[in-house]
């Protein structure tokens, strides 16, 4: 059932089911990527044109992979199934249309209908995106960064996870890629979406139980990161005579996918046994009461409930909050805007300069990256590397990397120290001056160290926007805030990608338009160096203006400071008392 702040449903008699919630959206993440490196040459072949009109085409699929608004005002509006179920009828309709017009099926104004068709099928991730990180993102509101580590992760993954299929199971054919795109995640997504639902969870176990599961999960994925990267090594490197060999690294991929959901399996078992132990306990209970007085029967039964309503009690005596609010002790705020922290509306978001200067860093952040994503085909075919297959890997598994390794280390730091998620932000970004340089000055045997650099960097941008602009802002109105932050994406693939790559590559362009040498992207990696820079400081100006909330909202590290202090003192103390 859901409510209208958010959509929770309460089932205290529910199996604690977070976790299955978690695993069904790691693997419609898994496979809501648009590996566009594989089919943008074919496209480019059948269409017939040239380096701006393809990026234009780029320009187009970004902003409908990010137009995720109309989702994010729904979310609270529908339950996440049937976002899901939207989201699958665009993945078959858009991608399907690509196969038409790539496979020369659909002949009448083919350039169109690729507009049309290369928005409505990347449209399908927003809504998939939606739907289970803010509903993630609510059902584990204590673990934002890495949850937002793992989904967001699991994206970036994605394109590797695609690069296997593509190039064992599919053999290298971008007509096959784009009818398995059609038909495959709609297909994920329709029998994910049932375990998909908000949980408010009633069993509140501790952090160290609970991030023992992160860590298992984390090791899992790792693991199926290093597994992909082997495999599209031993595809490129290594011809295999017998046709089983690529169906066994197909299989081995889906085996590491489905592991993950040993975890909730594990905690149902939990909870089944705990639920036992506690009918046992109670029938226990109830054995002497038999036969006394109904008084003391209601007394007991008066208990039971008392003793039920505990977990819900986290902060203070609510019922003497609500009586001193009817008696006037207490007076409810009436048109106040939200402070930071607390749960702001698009609106209310959009005057405060912390959500500019968050937009503006993700903007700096996402945009080398984007520009590698949408070019990293004619980046290879400019270096004289015909297959970019090994490069896209690299790039897809990096990205995975720093995007689930900034949301475990953020959020160890913010708790640790209450330090703002976005100076890694910024760090990823200095570190990322040096992939421009690379892709600006490099050889062909950088590339791949380039795309390595510059995927782990890129993925940090999104495991730490996520967490940080719940923060700041709250996650009831938090689906329309994340995606229009996300908006920055396509006006970064827009500015970047379709105007500075496209026009500058066509500028340098032969007979063909086709561009030979790294003078066909130097210029454009020389400007997104200074766009890093700009981005580093301005992520720095945001940490310093939003340190006092972290330490607002995690206060852990005020009282263990001051804890030491009192054990430093009593220490110092009784040393000069011994004295």
């Amino acid at each position: 059932m859901h409510s209208r702040d958010g959509g929770y449903s309460t089932e205290r008699s529910t199996p604690p089911l977070r976790w299955m919630v978690l695993v069904a959206s790691i693997w419609i993440q898994a496979f809501s990527a648009n590996p566009y490196n594989f089919y943008s040459l074919t496209v480019k072949r059948v269409l017939n044109i040239n380096q701006f009109q393809l990026n234009l085409l780029a320009v187009i699929k970004d902003f409908g992979e990010y137009a995720g608004i109309l989702a994010g005002i729904l979310f609270n509006k529908l339950p996440p199934w049937s976002l899901l179920s939207i989201g699958a009828l665009f993945a078959f309709l858009g991608y399907g249309s690509i196969w038409l017009v790539a496979s020369e099926k659909f002949t009448s104004a083919p350039y169109v209908m690729m507009l049309v068709a290369i928005f409505i099928g990347p449209n399908s991730a927003s809504w998939f995106n939606t739907a289970v990180l803010v509903t993630c993102m609510r059902n584990f509101s204590h673990s934002r960064g890495l949850v937002a580590g793992f989904l967001k992760g699991f994206v970036g993954l994605s394109s590797a996870i695609y690069t296997l299929i593509f190039t064992s199971f599919l053999n290298y054919d971008p007509l096959g890629l784009l009818l398995f795109l059609a038909i495959g995640p709609p297909i994920v997504s329709l029998i994910s979406m049932n375990f998909v639902r908000p949980i408010n969870s009633q069993d509140m176990r501790n952090e160290e139980e609970e991030l023992s599961k992160f860590i298992f999960v984390d090791i899992l994925c790792i693991a199926l990161a290093l597994y992909l990267l082997v495999a599209t090594i031993l595809e490129a490197w290594v011809t295999f005579q017998s046709k089983l060999v690529p169906g066994v690294l197909t299989g081995v991929m889906l085996l590491f996918l489905v592991v993950p959901a040993f975890v909730p399996l594990s905690h149902y078992l939990e909870w089944s046994s705990a639920q036992q132990r506690e009918a046992a306990v109670a029938e226990s209970l109830r054995q002497p009461l038999r036969g006394q007085r109904s008084s003391r029967k209601r007394r007991y039964r008066r208990a039971l409930q008392m003793r039920s309503r505990l977990p819900d009690i986290d902060e203070g005596d609510e019922e003497a909050f609500f009586l001193a609010l009817a008696e006037g002790a207490i007076t409810e705020k009436k048109g106040s805007h939200p402070h930071r922290g607390e749960d702001f509306k698009l609106r209310q978001a959009l005057v405060k300069a912390d959500f500019w200067l968050l937009f503006l860093v993700f903007f700096c952040g996402v945009g080398p990256g984007i520009v590698t994503l949408n070019n990293l085909a004619q980046i290879g075919e400019a270096y004289g590397i015909t297959d970019v297959t090994m490069h896209v890997s690299f790039l897809s598994v990096f990205n995975f990397l720093g995007r689930l390794g900034a949301g475990f280390v953020s959020e160890h730091y913010v708790r640790s120290h209450a330090l703002p998620r976005s100076v890694w932000m910024g760090i990823a970004q200095a570190v990322m001056i040096s992939a421009n340089l690379l892709f600006a000055y490099g050889t062909k045997s950088l590339l791949g160290l380039a795309a390595a650099i510059m995927g782990f960097c890129f993925g940090i941008q999104f495991s730490i926007m996520v967490p940080t602009a719940s923060e700041l802002f709250g996650l009831k109105h938090f689906g329309v805030i994340y995606n229009f932050i996300n908006m920055s994406i396509p006006l970064v693939s827009l500015c970047f990608s379709a105007l500075l790559a496209g026009i500058i590559y066509d500028w340098k362009a032969g007979p063909g338009n086709v561009c030979e040498g790294r003078v066909c992207f130097q210029l454009t990696f020389l400007v997104l160096t200074g766009v890093c820079v700009i981005g580093f400081l301005l992520s720095l100006i945001l940490s310093y203006r939003i340190r006092p909330v972290y330490k607002t909202l995690y206060p852990g590290h005020s009282q263990e400071v001051h804890e030491k202090t009192n054990i430093s003192s009593n220490q110092s103390a009784e040393a000069s008392s011994a004295a």
